[in-house]
């Protein structure tokens, strides 16, 4: 009886943990989607930034699927709270049946400053993105958002790009 009391208690304590941890949950996802929705009712895109490099590659995994690697690496300017998103194929956030690649909204953002690394308080060389998919060629549109030093100005690229993995482009 003791033991069940235990487990009882224990059982009650996981629900009341997890309800105040839902709240939580339920606004990152909706952060989420609201970022995901961006990039879906975006209309302009460009191939390039003129704030960051960005290089893209697609490998296929020795069980037949395919990863992609998008790295976003030497900033031009001081880009604060990064946080990207990038939605693969034009997949409605209805019709997607997995979380597609993020940074800075599940976990913490990060910074990116010319010449500056000190990965200890946030300050990065490089963020990198990985997705999965099960076909050699994907197309992605990705939404790549940051502040500026006085985190008063945010800014906004979006960005589209075709890869597969005979040929990146």
């Amino acid at each position: 009886m003791h033991k069940f009391l235990k487990l009882l208690l224990c059982c009650g304590m996981a629900v009341l943990c997890g309800c105040a941890k839902k709240t939580d949950d339920s606004a990152t996802l909706d952060e989420y989607q609201t970022y995901y929705n961006a990039v879906a009712e975006n209309v302009s895109f460009t191939s390039t930034s003129k704030n960051f490099n960005c290089e893209l590659e697609m490998t296929q995994v020795e069980d037949g699927t395919y990863r992609y690697y998008i790295v976003m690496d030497q900033p031009v300017s001081a880009m604060y709270d990064i946080v990207a998103i990038v939605v693969e194929n034009d997949v409605a956030y209805n019709d997607a049946e997995k979380m597609m690649p993020s940074i800075g909204i599940f976990d913490d953002t990060k910074s990116m400053i010319p010449n500056q690394v000190d990965t200890a308080n946030g300050f990065v060389k490089g963020i990198a993105l990985s997705g999965e998919s099960s076909t050699s060629t994907i197309k992605l549109k990705m939404l790549v958002q940051w502040m500026d030093k006085a985190k008063k100005n945010s800014t906004r690229e979006f960005l589209s790009y075709t890869l597969s993995a005979d040929k990146n482009s």
